[in-house]
């Protein structure tokens, strides 16, 4: 093994890279000196691929020892370890790494042994018949193997922290000054946040109650650099936690609310349980899914009418988002902890699903042969679906079995579709475009021929997330027909593109940690049913069909809506089922990955910052396992918005 530089060492592989290509492998790392520090990335370069390197990471315990499992890389070329310069040594004797492959019976062992649950689920999945969920999870789970425990999580960061480059306050233009209000609880559970309170770094502070934060308020003298937080009696606080939540205010005048992620602390100190959340989402926060207890808010950007003293945070922070008074920053570190008198109550609501009664909508269908799937999709439009004006646009790319011309014609007789002829390879952007240059309605529907509707409401949901003027496409909830999750948003960056959330997962479970019954703000949601509007579709380009022939065309135009100032929404509401790409197959010869790798290449020559900071998935988080598995070595920190 060579030593390459100071921030990296390679890893050697004893039968060429495509021994492991495409298949599980272990890592095991014995670094006494600690030269590789105790969050190592690995480094996996890919052939012709972009990006051409994909990044894992593990953790190293304090005697230097570590073990990285995962699936690697269809296209994997090389592979080096890099250096975590915040905790490693730069002398010392270099660390021995060892790699083999493994067996897929090893890998279900481990499972089996460590992710039980995870297990069965995959067996579900296949049991169901659903081979494709269960060899996706499969793979998912084998990447999980590698999250570390999250004591030893909390460790390593701390040790990161200790280390970290930060600025000086002294240095900072402005030293906001900190209201802290403490409500509610018993005498205990208040001493206990105090105490909290007392070890701060930041000493700008003082407590009094919310009524006299409201007589400052109501004042309105000299109210920019002061800042309002309120905790319940019970929370306790980070002893840099005022410092780190103040530092945007104290960088800029247009922040006028940071919250944080947190977690729970037992008796003997013991951190557990802990909520990574996402950057600042409306709808959830309505609900009360995104907890904002702790959240520091600028007093002068707080709206007048504003009950402090009885108010939540969770209805004062949207009031500051309506009044657009200022930013609503997210910072993704762990800053307070809930102790045992200060639990979520748990009560979490829906926020209010908007409904357009009797919608005018045109409906693009791209489609080739496969007449018992479109059969079924137009007997959901018009024989499932409440009242509305439908003008239904079939695209049509070269059909020539004799049951579907049988079925257009059927249907354009009875004036129910217009056919569009689009000979030629497939062209999923092309078609989109073609359909939305014929509608007739500003409401567009893009939808797949092996899409169902499950409840006859479905479309008017739909259309009511257009009601507001903010929204630029909404996207809903699909189903396989075994009842598993096909799609419940896009996660940005997952798979480097972006992968479906809580793909194949079993809606009845605890996975999804609630957010499968909640409508949210999303960075994208897939073209397979997706309403957005003929105005906007035009004005934005609509899709591109020259790079994005099939993968990733919803994507690209649900970055362009968002960079418009548009927000995307998703919906359980409007659930559907999906056949998924049933009629299109597997993206599996060598011409289709040959496609596929251009597109991808267009995804991130085009939105590669964008992919690599979903601001609605926290950087804690893994994007190559499964959802809401720790990441070793987390993603850019910084405090973020939701645009």
């Amino acid at each position: 093994m060579a030593e390459p530089s100071q921030d990296e060492f390679s890893v050697a592989m004893k039968h060429g890279a495509g021994h492991y290509a495409d298949r599980p492998v272990t890592l095991l790392v014995r670094d006494p000196n600690h030269r590789l520090g105790r969050r190592p990335r690995i480094a996996l370069r890919r052939q012709d691929r972009t990006p051409n390197t994909v990044f894992r990471s593990f953790l190293i315990d304090g005697r230097g020892r570590g073990r990285f499992y995962g699936w690697m890389p269809v296209h994997l070329q090389a592979m080096t370890l890099l250096v975590d310069d915040a905790t490693a040594n730069k002398a010392g004797i270099e660390p021995q790494i060892t790699m083999r492959r493994m067996s897929l019976i090893e890998v279900a062992v481990l499972i089996a042994l460590r992710r039980t649950l995870a297990l069965l689920h995959i067996v579900s999945l296949f049991l169901a018949g659903n081979r494709k969920g269960a060899e996706f999870c499969f793979v998912r789970q084998c990447d999980a193997l590698s999250a570390p425990d999250y004591q030893d999580w909390v460790e390593a960061q701390t040790l990161a922290a200790q280390h970290a480059n930060r600025d000086d306050p002294r240095n900072w233009p402005r030293r906001p000054h900190i209201l802290v209000s403490i409500e509610g609880g018993d005498n205990a559970a208040v001493a206990e946040t105090r105490a909290s309170l007392a070890a701060q770094s930041w000493r700008d502070f003082h407590e009094l109650p919310a009524r006299d934060a409201i007589k400052m308020a109501e004042a309105g003298k000299n109210l920019d650099d002061l800042l309002w937080l309120r905790l319940p009696a019970g929370m306790h606080v980070t002893a840099n936690a005022l410092e780190r939540l103040a530092r945007p205010f104290a960088l800029s005048t247009d922040v006028a609310v940071v919250y944080c992620d947190e977690d729970h602390i037992d008796g003997r100190g013991r951190r557990f349980a802990p909520f990574f959340k996402p950057a600042w989402n409306e709808p959830l926060a309505v609900s009360g899914w995104l907890p904002l207890e702790g959240a520091l808010f600028r007093l002068s950007d707080i709206p007048e009418g504003i009950d402090l003293e009885h108010a939540p945070a969770a209805l004062i922070a949207p009031a500051v988002a309506r009044a657009k008074s200022g930013q609503i920053l997210h910072l993704p570190e762990i800053l307070l902890h809930r102790g045992l008198s200060c639990r979520r109550s748990g009560d979490i609501s829906k926020t209010v699903q908007p409904i357009r009664v009797g919608p005018s909508v045109s409906v693009i269908i791209p489609t080739r042969d496969r007449a018992d799937l479109l059969d079924a999709c137009l007997k959901g439009l018009f024989e499932r679906t409440a009242p509305a004006d439908l003008d239904v646009l079939v695209i049509d790319n070269g059909s020539v079995e004799p049951a579907t011309l049988e079925l257009f014609t059927r249907y354009e007789q009875s004036g129910f579709i217009r056919r569009i002829p689009l000979p030629g390879d497939f062209n999923f952007s092309r078609a989109c475009n073609i359909g939305v240059d014929a509608a007739r309605h500003d409401l567009i529907l893009l939808l797949n021929n092996d899409v169902e509707p499950i409840d006859r409401h479905w479309l008017e949901q739909l259309a009511g997330e257009l009601d507001d003027p903010t929204v630029g496409a909404a996207g809903n909830l699909l189903l396989f027909p075994d009842g598993f999750v096909q799609h419940g948003g896009v996660t940005l960056g997952a798979g480097t593109v972006a992968r479906h959330s809580f793909h194949f997962l079993d809606p009845k479970g605890r996975g999804d940690k609630g957010l499968l019954s909640q409508r949210r703000d999303m960075s994208a949601v897939t073209a397979a049913c997706l309403m957005t509007r003929k105005e906007l579709w035009n004005r934005l380009g609509g899709m591109d069909e020259q790079n994005l022939t099939v993968a990733y065309n919803d994507v690209d135009y649900c970055l362009k809506v968002r960079g418009a100032g548009f927000r995307i929404v998703w919906t359980p509401a409007a659930a559907m089922l999906h056949r998924e790409s049933v009629s299109r197959g597997a993206d599996d010869t060598p011409q289709k990955l040959e496609r596929f790798a251009r597109e991808e290449r267009t995804m991130h020559e085009r939105w590669s910052d964008a992919l690599n900071a979903d601001p609605h998935y926290n950087p804690n988080l893994s994007l190559i396992a499964e959802d809401f598995v720790l990441e070793a070595y987390p993603r850019n920190l910084a405090p973020r918005s939701s645009v």
